[in-house]
């Protein structure tokens, strides 16, 4: 059978084996006792509902395999599937799966060109980022480069910047659109 075992103060472990006594077991009997209470009181705590208020069992929501569905189209609807499908570059069951997670979560579900999208406006934040990062670098060291400052139209910046802000909320909420999600904040 595998051990727990803890390391307290001597007084802790006196204190313990009284109360043990005291309840009529060893200090061992009853450690595994609060330890099995304490698991169960946890497993109870730890059920969740879902966005839906439906109850889900802990461990449940990110399990390591997943299950598999099969459904049953008419021709035509197989069809649209296949067509929405490949212009995402996914397979049927990759965008059904999908179009579930995004209307249950309430979250976009990126293929890779969205997911392209974002790395470029990241990319062109960060690039901001260090450039202004650079300029305030150079001032630090030296007071012949504070004119550097001068020189950065920090309205033009911020208006870049909000730009881009947009264009990813834009792209979030156009994805959760897309998948019939219209009530959805991205």
């Amino acid at each position: 059978m595998p051990v727990i075992g803890a390391k307290v103060s001597a007084d802790i472990k006196a204190k313990f084996d009284v109360i043990a006594a005291t309840r009529g077991t060893t200090s061992s009997r009853l450690a595994r006792r609060l330890i099995s209470e304490f698991i169960e009181q946890e497993i109870g705590r730890t059920e969740t509902t879902d966005q839906l208020g439906m109850s889900v069992p802990p461990g449940t929501r990110f399990a390591a395999k997943s299950e598999q569905v099969f459904v049953r189209l008419e021709p035509f609807y197989f069809a649209e599937l296949g067509r929405l499908a490949a212009e995402r570059l996914w397979h049927r069951g990759t965008y059904l799966g999908n179009l579930f997670r995004a209307h249950l979560d309430l979250q976009p579900a990126l293929c890779n060109s969205e997911i392209d999208a974002l790395r470029q406006v990241a990319r062109q934040l960060a690039d901001m980022g260090r450039n202004i990062n650079q300029i305030a670098r150079k001032a630090n060291i030296s007071p012949d480069y504070a004119h550097l400052v001068s020189l950065i139209d920090f309205e033009l910046v911020k208006m870049l910047i909000d730009l881009e802000t947009k264009a990813v909320k834009d792209l979030l909420q156009a994805n959760l659109r897309g998948w019939g999600v219209g009530n959805a904040e991205a």
